[in-house]
Protein backbone atom coordinates (compact mmCIF):
# COMPACT_ATOMS: atom_id res chain seq x y z
CA UNK A 1 0.00 0.00 0.00
CA UNK A 2 1.23 3.46 -0.84
CA UNK A 3 1.51 6.60 1.20
CA UNK A 4 0.40 9.92 0.75
CA UNK A 5 0.34 12.66 3.76
CA UNK A 6 -0.77 16.16 2.98
CA UNK A 7 0.29 18.77 5.67
CA UNK A 8 -1.43 22.43 5.05
CA UNK A 9 -0.33 24.50 7.62
CA UNK A 10 -2.98 27.07 9.72
CA UNK A 11 -6.05 25.50 8.09
CA UNK A 12 -8.74 26.00 9.76
CA UNK A 13 -10.84 22.28 10.50
CA UNK A 14 -14.08 24.48 10.70
CA UNK A 15 -12.62 25.29 7.28
CA UNK A 16 -13.88 21.83 5.93
CA UNK A 17 -16.52 22.08 4.02
CA UNK A 18 -18.07 18.60 4.62
CA UNK A 19 -18.20 19.37 8.27
CA UNK A 20 -20.78 22.36 7.80
CA UNK A 21 -19.71 24.77 9.96
CA UNK A 22 -18.94 27.01 7.51
CA UNK A 23 -21.44 26.83 4.95
CA UNK A 24 -19.28 30.11 3.02
CA UNK A 25 -15.89 28.17 2.31
CA UNK A 26 -15.51 26.54 -0.99
CA UNK A 27 -13.06 23.63 -0.71
CA UNK A 28 -14.71 20.85 -3.19
CA UNK A 29 -11.70 18.37 -3.43
CA UNK A 30 -11.56 18.00 0.00
CA UNK A 31 -15.13 17.15 0.90
CA UNK A 32 -14.94 14.89 -1.91
CA UNK A 33 -12.16 12.99 -0.11
CA UNK A 34 -14.15 13.47 3.06
CA UNK A 35 -16.81 11.88 1.36
CA UNK A 36 -14.39 8.89 0.13
CA UNK A 37 -13.01 8.21 3.25
CA UNK A 38 -12.81 8.85 7.39
CA UNK A 39 -13.33 12.47 9.03
CA UNK A 40 -12.26 12.82 12.51
CA UNK A 41 -14.30 15.36 14.13
CA UNK A 42 -12.58 16.14 17.24
CA UNK A 43 -9.14 15.71 16.39
CA UNK A 44 -6.65 18.36 18.10
CA UNK A 45 -2.96 19.01 18.22
CA UNK A 46 -0.70 17.69 21.28
CA UNK A 47 2.14 20.27 20.76
CA UNK A 48 1.85 23.16 18.66
CA UNK A 49 2.30 25.51 16.23
CA UNK A 50 4.60 24.41 13.44
CA UNK A 51 7.95 22.11 14.03
CA UNK A 52 6.24 20.63 17.85
CA UNK A 53 3.04 19.31 15.66
CA UNK A 54 5.08 17.98 12.79
CA UNK A 55 7.46 16.52 15.49
CA UNK A 56 4.71 13.98 16.77
CA UNK A 57 3.45 13.49 13.30
CA UNK A 58 5.98 11.91 12.19
CA UNK A 59 7.38 10.07 15.38
CA UNK A 60 4.19 9.16 17.02
CA UNK A 61 5.80 10.79 20.03
CA UNK A 62 4.87 13.51 22.01
CA UNK A 63 6.27 16.67 22.39
CA UNK A 64 4.46 18.42 25.19
CA UNK A 65 5.34 18.59 27.99
CA UNK A 66 8.69 20.68 26.39
CA UNK A 67 11.89 19.05 27.98
CA UNK A 68 14.59 19.64 25.10
CA UNK A 69 17.26 21.74 25.53
CA UNK A 70 19.08 21.37 21.91
CA UNK A 71 21.18 24.42 20.62
CA UNK A 72 18.11 26.21 18.24
CA UNK A 73 20.38 29.34 17.74
CA UNK A 74 19.78 30.71 14.43
CA UNK A 75 15.81 29.94 14.52
CA UNK A 76 13.28 31.70 14.53
CA UNK A 77 10.95 31.50 16.05
CA UNK A 78 12.25 30.03 18.56
CA UNK A 79 9.63 28.96 21.48
CA UNK A 80 8.97 26.45 23.31
CA UNK A 81 9.29 22.71 22.10
CA UNK A 82 10.62 24.30 18.58
CA UNK A 83 13.72 21.93 18.16
CA UNK A 84 14.55 19.25 15.95
CA UNK A 85 13.43 15.66 15.41
CA UNK A 86 14.94 13.53 18.35
CA UNK A 87 18.17 11.28 17.20
CA UNK A 88 16.36 8.64 19.85
CA UNK A 89 13.39 8.62 17.75
CA UNK A 90 12.53 7.38 14.63
CA UNK A 91 10.49 8.86 11.92
CA UNK A 92 8.26 7.63 9.67
CA UNK A 93 10.49 7.52 6.63
CA UNK A 94 13.09 5.68 8.27
CA UNK A 95 10.72 3.43 9.35
CA UNK A 96 9.27 2.80 5.81
CA UNK A 97 12.23 3.28 3.99
CA UNK A 98 13.53 -0.05 6.09
CA UNK A 99 10.37 -2.12 4.91
CA UNK A 100 10.85 -1.34 0.98
CA UNK A 101 9.60 2.42 0.21
CA UNK A 102 10.85 4.93 -1.89
CA UNK A 103 10.05 8.28 -0.03
CA UNK A 104 9.56 11.39 -1.05
CA UNK A 105 9.12 14.76 0.54
CA UNK A 106 8.12 18.20 -1.11
CA UNK A 107 7.17 21.65 1.10
CA UNK A 108 7.89 25.32 1.25
CA UNK A 109 7.33 25.08 5.18
CA UNK A 110 10.70 26.96 5.64
CA UNK A 111 11.32 25.96 9.39
CA UNK A 112 11.75 22.19 8.68
CA UNK A 113 14.69 23.31 6.49
CA UNK A 114 16.83 24.96 8.98
CA UNK A 115 20.09 24.35 10.49
CA UNK A 116 19.94 21.32 12.93
CA UNK A 117 15.86 20.36 12.24
CA UNK A 118 16.64 17.42 10.72
CA UNK A 119 13.01 16.61 9.33
CA UNK A 120 14.48 15.41 6.18
CA UNK A 121 16.00 11.88 7.48
CA UNK A 122 15.27 8.71 5.73
CA UNK A 123 13.62 10.40 2.75
CA UNK A 124 15.47 8.61 -0.88
CA UNK A 125 14.25 12.40 -2.35
CA UNK A 126 13.39 16.20 -0.79
CA UNK A 127 13.27 19.63 -2.05
CA UNK A 128 12.58 22.84 -0.56
CA UNK A 129 10.93 25.20 -2.51
CA UNK A 130 12.20 28.65 -1.15
CA UNK A 131 10.55 32.07 -0.63
CA UNK A 132 7.20 31.87 2.25
CA UNK A 133 7.59 34.19 5.17
CA UNK A 134 10.56 35.09 6.26
CA UNK A 135 12.58 32.58 4.41
CA UNK A 136 16.16 34.52 3.85
CA UNK A 137 16.38 33.54 0.76
CA UNK A 138 16.31 37.26 -1.51
CA UNK A 139 17.77 40.10 -0.91
CA UNK A 140 18.04 43.32 -3.58
CA UNK A 141 17.30 46.65 -3.96
CA UNK A 142 14.61 48.04 -1.53
CA UNK A 143 13.20 50.09 -4.26
CA UNK A 144 12.58 46.88 -6.00
CA UNK A 145 9.80 45.91 -4.17
CA UNK A 146 6.40 48.31 -3.69
CA UNK A 147 5.24 47.69 0.06
CA UNK A 148 2.64 50.55 -0.06
CA UNK A 149 0.61 47.70 -1.69
CA UNK A 150 0.25 45.92 1.23
CA UNK A 151 -0.27 48.78 3.90
CA UNK A 152 -2.80 51.11 4.73
CA UNK A 153 -2.36 54.00 2.76
CA UNK A 154 -2.02 56.61 5.40
CA UNK A 155 1.36 54.81 6.27
CA UNK A 156 4.26 55.86 5.04
CA UNK A 157 6.52 52.60 3.82
CA UNK A 158 9.13 52.70 6.28
CA UNK A 159 5.98 51.23 8.68
CA UNK A 160 6.24 47.75 7.06
CA UNK A 161 6.47 44.69 8.52
CA UNK A 162 10.06 42.79 8.16
CA UNK A 163 8.01 40.00 7.51
CA UNK A 164 6.30 41.17 4.92
CA UNK A 165 9.86 43.25 3.47
CA UNK A 166 11.28 39.63 3.41
CA UNK A 167 8.60 37.76 1.76
CA UNK A 168 7.89 40.76 -1.05
CA UNK A 169 11.42 40.12 -1.45
CA UNK A 170 11.40 36.56 -2.04
CA UNK A 171 8.58 36.86 -4.25
CA UNK A 172 9.93 39.73 -6.80
CA UNK A 173 9.86 37.32 -10.00
CA UNK A 174 6.71 35.42 -9.33
CA UNK A 175 4.06 36.11 -12.61
CA UNK A 176 1.49 33.61 -12.55
CA UNK A 177 -0.70 31.02 -10.51
CA UNK A 178 2.22 28.45 -10.87
CA UNK A 179 4.87 30.58 -9.98
CA UNK A 180 2.96 30.72 -5.86
CA UNK A 181 5.30 28.18 -4.00
CA UNK A 182 2.53 26.09 -2.48
CA UNK A 183 1.68 25.67 -6.54
CA UNK A 184 5.59 24.62 -6.52
CA UNK A 185 5.23 22.12 -4.40
CA UNK A 186 2.32 20.35 -5.48
CA UNK A 187 3.61 20.00 -8.79
CA UNK A 188 7.45 18.91 -7.85
CA UNK A 189 5.08 16.17 -5.60
CA UNK A 190 3.27 15.32 -8.75
CA UNK A 191 6.06 14.79 -10.67
CA UNK A 192 7.33 12.39 -7.85
CA UNK A 193 4.66 9.98 -8.47
CA UNK A 194 5.14 9.95 -11.79
CA UNK A 195 8.85 8.92 -11.50
CA UNK A 196 8.07 6.10 -8.76
CA UNK A 197 4.81 4.75 -9.95
CA UNK A 198 7.00 1.59 -10.79
CA UNK A 199 8.84 1.86 -8.06
CA UNK A 200 6.67 1.19 -4.89
CA UNK A 201 5.67 1.12 -2.82
CA UNK A 202 5.76 4.50 -1.83
CA UNK A 203 5.56 7.44 0.75
CA UNK A 204 4.83 10.97 -0.14
CA UNK A 205 4.64 14.00 2.12
CA UNK A 206 3.46 16.80 1.03
CA UNK A 207 3.88 19.98 3.44
CA UNK A 208 2.34 23.39 2.12
CA UNK A 209 3.38 26.62 4.42
CA UNK A 210 -0.19 28.22 2.67
CA UNK A 211 -2.50 29.37 4.36
CA UNK A 212 -0.54 30.14 6.48
CA UNK A 213 0.23 34.33 6.70
CA UNK A 214 0.79 36.00 4.52
CA UNK A 215 -2.70 35.75 3.20
CA UNK A 216 -1.80 36.23 -0.37
CA UNK A 217 -3.58 33.68 -3.05
CA UNK A 218 -3.95 34.84 -6.36
CA UNK A 219 -6.30 37.41 -6.53
CA UNK A 220 -9.36 35.27 -8.01
CA UNK A 221 -9.77 33.52 -4.84
CA UNK A 222 -10.24 36.63 -2.41
CA UNK A 223 -12.79 37.81 -4.65
CA UNK A 224 -14.34 34.78 -4.26
CA UNK A 225 -15.63 35.81 -1.01
CA UNK A 226 -15.22 39.75 -0.96
CA UNK A 227 -16.14 40.65 -4.86
CA UNK A 228 -16.49 44.24 -4.07
CA UNK A 229 -13.10 45.37 -2.84
CA UNK A 230 -11.65 48.24 -4.29
CA UNK A 231 -8.86 49.30 -2.53
CA UNK A 232 -5.36 49.87 -4.03
CA UNK A 233 -3.64 48.12 -0.91
CA UNK A 234 -4.06 44.32 0.16
CA UNK A 235 -3.90 43.02 4.15
CA UNK A 236 -2.31 40.68 3.07
CA UNK A 237 0.14 40.50 6.46
CA UNK A 238 -0.93 42.79 9.48
CA UNK A 239 -3.45 45.14 9.21
CA UNK A 240 -6.33 42.57 9.77
CA UNK A 241 -8.67 44.21 11.97
CA UNK A 242 -8.32 47.73 11.33
CA UNK A 243 -11.39 48.97 10.15
CA UNK A 244 -14.62 46.17 9.52
CA UNK A 245 -14.00 46.61 5.72
CA UNK A 246 -10.16 45.45 6.32
CA UNK A 247 -11.22 42.80 8.36
CA UNK A 248 -14.05 41.52 5.78
CA UNK A 249 -11.21 41.80 3.63
CA UNK A 250 -9.00 39.88 5.49
CA UNK A 251 -11.07 37.01 6.32
CA UNK A 252 -11.71 36.73 2.10
CA UNK A 253 -7.95 36.87 1.87
CA UNK A 254 -7.72 33.30 4.27
CA UNK A 255 -10.91 31.94 2.95
CA UNK A 256 -9.03 32.57 -0.82
CA UNK A 257 -5.68 30.64 -0.17
CA UNK A 258 -7.96 27.99 2.11
CA UNK A 259 -9.94 27.36 -1.76
CA UNK A 260 -6.33 27.85 -3.40
CA UNK A 261 -5.00 25.13 -1.72
CA UNK A 262 -7.90 23.07 -2.28
CA UNK A 263 -7.69 23.49 -5.95
CA UNK A 264 -3.83 22.54 -6.15
CA UNK A 265 -5.13 19.59 -3.71
CA UNK A 266 -7.40 18.68 -6.25
CA UNK A 267 -4.56 18.23 -9.16
CA UNK A 268 -3.19 16.32 -6.98
CA UNK A 269 -5.68 13.53 -6.63
CA UNK A 270 -6.54 13.88 -10.40
CA UNK A 271 -2.90 12.47 -10.93
CA UNK A 272 -3.39 10.50 -8.15
CA UNK A 273 -6.31 8.57 -10.35
CA UNK A 274 -4.40 9.20 -13.43
CA UNK A 275 -1.32 6.87 -12.54
CA UNK A 276 -4.02 4.16 -11.71
CA UNK A 277 -2.40 4.50 -7.54
CA UNK A 278 -5.69 5.21 -6.26
CA UNK A 279 -6.84 1.72 -5.35
CA UNK A 280 -3.70 1.04 -3.48
CA UNK A 281 -3.08 4.35 -1.93
CA UNK A 282 -3.89 5.93 1.92
CA UNK A 283 -4.17 9.55 2.05
CA UNK A 284 -4.41 11.79 5.02
CA UNK A 285 -4.92 15.25 5.09
CA UNK A 286 -4.01 17.41 8.13
CA UNK A 287 -3.39 20.51 9.26
CA UNK A 288 -1.08 21.75 12.41
CA UNK A 289 -3.61 24.63 13.61
CA UNK A 290 -5.66 26.86 12.97
CA UNK A 291 -6.06 30.55 13.27
CA UNK A 292 -8.26 33.11 14.76
CA UNK A 293 -10.47 35.35 11.89
CA UNK A 294 -12.03 37.72 14.48
CA UNK A 295 -13.56 35.09 16.00
CA UNK A 296 -12.85 36.82 19.54
CA UNK A 297 -11.26 39.89 18.64
CA UNK A 298 -7.97 39.20 17.41
CA UNK A 299 -6.67 38.16 13.93
CA UNK A 300 -4.04 35.75 13.39
CA UNK A 301 -2.39 33.16 16.19
CA UNK A 302 -0.78 33.20 19.25
CA UNK A 303 -2.30 35.78 21.49
CA UNK A 304 -5.22 33.25 22.86
CA UNK A 305 -2.48 30.10 22.12
CA UNK A 306 -4.95 26.99 22.86
CA UNK A 307 -7.42 28.70 24.63
CA UNK A 308 -9.90 28.18 21.47
CA UNK A 309 -10.74 25.40 19.67
CA UNK A 310 -10.49 27.22 15.98
CA UNK A 311 -6.84 27.50 16.97
CA UNK A 312 -5.71 24.05 18.31
CA UNK A 313 -8.37 22.12 16.47
CA UNK A 314 -6.69 20.35 13.82
CA UNK A 315 -7.64 19.05 9.99
CA UNK A 316 -7.78 15.27 10.47
CA UNK A 317 -9.08 13.05 7.23
CA UNK A 318 -8.36 9.91 5.80
CA UNK A 319 -8.69 7.93 2.28
CA UNK A 320 -8.50 4.33 2.65
CA UNK A 321 -7.80 2.36 -0.37
CA UNK A 322 -10.63 0.40 -2.17
CA UNK A 323 -13.20 2.63 -0.30
CA UNK A 324 -12.97 1.65 2.92
CA UNK A 325 -15.11 3.46 5.48
CA UNK A 326 -16.22 5.75 3.13
CA UNK A 327 -17.95 8.42 4.45
CA UNK A 328 -17.46 7.47 8.29
CA UNK A 329 -17.39 10.49 10.63
CA UNK A 330 -15.73 9.80 13.94
CA UNK A 331 -16.46 12.37 16.95
CA UNK A 332 -13.95 10.11 19.36
CA UNK A 333 -10.47 12.28 20.60
CA UNK A 334 -7.95 12.02 18.51
CA UNK A 335 -4.39 13.83 18.34
CA UNK A 336 -1.86 13.88 15.86
CA UNK A 337 0.95 11.76 17.11
CA UNK A 338 -1.85 9.02 16.64
CA UNK A 339 -1.16 9.86 12.63
CA UNK A 340 1.16 7.68 12.56
CA UNK A 341 1.00 4.42 14.53
CA UNK A 342 -2.29 4.39 12.59
CA UNK A 343 -0.75 4.59 8.85
CA UNK A 344 1.82 1.84 10.56
CA UNK A 345 -0.66 -0.39 11.45
CA UNK A 346 -2.95 0.11 8.20
CA UNK A 347 0.23 -0.68 5.72
CA UNK A 348 0.78 -3.86 7.90
CA UNK A 349 4.78 -1.94 8.65
CA UNK A 350 6.63 -2.98 12.38
CA UNK A 351 6.52 -0.53 14.75
CA UNK A 352 8.18 0.25 18.16
CA UNK A 353 6.60 1.84 21.24
CA UNK A 354 4.81 5.36 20.49
CA UNK A 355 3.12 7.36 22.62
CA UNK A 356 0.54 7.71 20.17
CA UNK A 357 -2.37 5.03 19.92
CA UNK A 358 -3.77 3.20 16.53
CA UNK A 359 -6.60 4.91 15.05
CA UNK A 360 -7.64 1.59 13.29
CA UNK A 361 -9.73 -0.12 15.96
CA UNK A 362 -11.87 3.32 16.02
CA UNK A 363 -12.43 3.02 12.48
CA UNK A 364 -13.55 -0.55 12.21
CA UNK A 365 -16.18 0.46 15.00
CA UNK A 366 -14.30 -2.11 17.26
CA UNK A 367 -13.97 0.49 20.17
CA UNK A 368 -15.76 4.48 20.43
CA UNK A 369 -12.79 6.34 22.04
CA UNK A 370 -8.68 6.13 22.44
CA UNK A 371 -8.57 8.20 25.17
CA UNK A 372 -11.08 10.02 27.37
CA UNK A 373 -8.57 13.75 27.25
CA UNK A 374 -6.88 15.80 24.25
CA UNK A 375 -4.23 17.45 26.23
CA UNK A 376 -2.29 20.31 24.15
CA UNK A 377 0.21 22.58 24.99
CA UNK A 378 1.42 25.78 23.17
CA UNK A 379 3.84 27.78 24.75
CA UNK A 380 3.40 28.85 27.98
CA UNK A 381 -0.10 27.38 27.84
CA UNK A 382 -1.63 24.24 27.94
CA UNK A 383 -5.38 22.85 27.00
CA UNK A 384 -7.02 19.72 28.92
CA UNK A 385 -10.08 18.76 26.62
CA UNK A 386 -12.87 16.30 27.18
CA UNK A 387 -16.12 15.81 24.98
CA UNK A 388 -17.65 18.51 27.39
CA UNK A 389 -15.44 20.71 28.38
CA UNK A 390 -12.50 22.61 27.66
CA UNK A 391 -9.82 24.00 29.91
CA UNK A 392 -6.95 26.21 29.66
CA UNK A 393 -4.06 27.43 32.07
CA UNK A 394 -0.99 29.07 31.76
CA UNK A 395 0.95 26.58 33.49
CA UNK A 396 4.35 28.91 34.48
CA UNK A 397 2.48 31.42 35.84
CA UNK A 398 0.99 31.86 39.66
CA UNK A 399 -2.22 33.46 38.42
CA UNK A 400 -2.74 30.87 36.33
CA UNK A 401 -5.25 32.64 34.34
CA UNK A 402 -7.47 29.72 33.65
CA UNK A 403 -10.40 29.04 31.28
CA UNK A 404 -13.19 26.81 30.98
CA UNK A 405 -15.57 26.36 28.09
CA UNK A 406 -18.72 24.40 28.23
CA UNK A 407 -18.22 23.14 24.76
CA UNK A 408 -22.01 21.26 24.68
CA UNK A 409 -23.83 24.43 25.70
CA UNK A 410 -21.29 26.90 24.07
CA UNK A 411 -19.18 25.57 21.10
CA UNK A 412 -17.90 29.15 20.27
CA UNK A 413 -16.53 29.05 23.68
CA UNK A 414 -17.10 32.74 24.89
CA UNK A 415 -18.65 32.28 28.35
CA UNK A 416 -15.74 31.42 30.92
CA UNK A 417 -17.11 29.52 33.83
CA UNK A 418 -13.94 28.65 35.24
CA UNK A 419 -14.94 30.91 38.31
CA UNK A 420 -18.54 28.96 38.60
CA UNK A 421 -16.99 25.40 38.15
CA UNK A 422 -13.67 25.19 40.38
CA UNK A 423 -14.53 21.27 40.64
CA UNK A 424 -14.00 20.38 36.91
CA UNK A 425 -10.95 23.05 36.56
CA UNK A 426 -9.66 21.19 40.09
CA UNK A 427 -9.63 17.75 38.26
CA UNK A 428 -8.53 19.53 34.86
CA UNK A 429 -5.87 21.04 36.53
CA UNK A 430 -4.50 17.89 38.35
CA UNK A 431 -4.58 15.85 35.12
CA UNK A 432 -2.35 18.67 33.33
CA UNK A 433 -0.12 18.47 36.94
CA UNK A 434 -0.37 14.49 36.61
CA UNK A 435 1.46 15.01 33.29
CA UNK A 436 4.52 17.67 34.16
CA UNK A 437 4.66 15.47 36.99
CA UNK A 438 4.64 18.90 39.11
CA UNK A 439 2.09 20.81 40.45
CA UNK A 440 1.23 24.26 38.66
CA UNK A 441 2.84 26.91 38.17
CA UNK A 442 5.19 24.26 36.84
CA UNK A 443 8.92 25.35 35.25
CA UNK A 444 10.09 22.73 32.55
CA UNK A 445 13.68 21.67 31.53
CA UNK A 446 14.02 23.54 28.12
CA UNK A 447 16.02 26.16 26.32
CA UNK A 448 15.24 28.94 24.16
CA UNK A 449 17.43 31.17 22.22
CA UNK A 450 15.92 34.09 21.41
CA UNK A 451 16.38 35.52 18.08
CA UNK A 452 14.51 36.73 14.93
CA UNK A 453 14.76 36.83 11.61
CA UNK A 454 17.62 38.11 9.60
CA UNK A 455 15.78 40.80 7.97
CA UNK A 456 14.05 42.14 11.28
CA UNK A 457 17.28 42.92 11.90
CA UNK A 458 18.99 44.51 9.05
CA UNK A 459 15.78 46.73 8.54
CA UNK A 460 15.94 48.11 12.13
CA UNK A 461 17.87 50.84 10.35
CA UNK A 462 15.41 54.02 9.75
CA UNK A 463 17.86 54.60 6.78
CA UNK A 464 16.97 51.53 4.97
CA UNK A 465 13.39 51.82 5.69
CA UNK A 466 13.22 54.98 3.88
CA UNK A 467 14.58 52.88 0.63
CA UNK A 468 11.19 51.51 0.74
CA UNK A 469 9.28 52.40 -1.83
CA UNK A 470 7.73 51.47 -5.31
CA UNK A 471 10.04 50.72 -9.01
CA UNK A 472 11.40 53.92 -10.49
Amino acid sequence: MNLIVICLDTFRADCLGALGRNPEVRTPNLDRLAAEGVVFENAFGEGQPTIEYRRALITGMRTFPWSCDYDTRGLWPNGHGWHKVSPAHDTLAEVLLEQGYVTGFFSDTYHMFKPTQNFTRGFCSYEFVRGQETDNYRTGPLSAIDVKKFIPPDLGPEEANGTLVQYLLNMQDRRGESDWTSAQVFEKAGRFLEDNRDNGPLFLWIDSFDPHEPWDPPRRFADMYDPDWSEAWEPIYGYFDRDERTAKRSRALYLGECTFVDELLGGLLGKVDKLGLREDTLIVVTSDHGTELGDHGVFGKGRHNCRYRHNNEILLLMRLPGGRAAGTRLPALVQNHDIMPTVLEMLGASRGEMDGCSLVPLIEGRVEKVRDLAVTGWGERASVRSLTHSYSVDFTSEELDEHLFDTDSDPGERRNIAAEEPGICRRHRGELESMLRQELPATLRDRIYRTTAPCRIWLESGEKRRQLGPKA
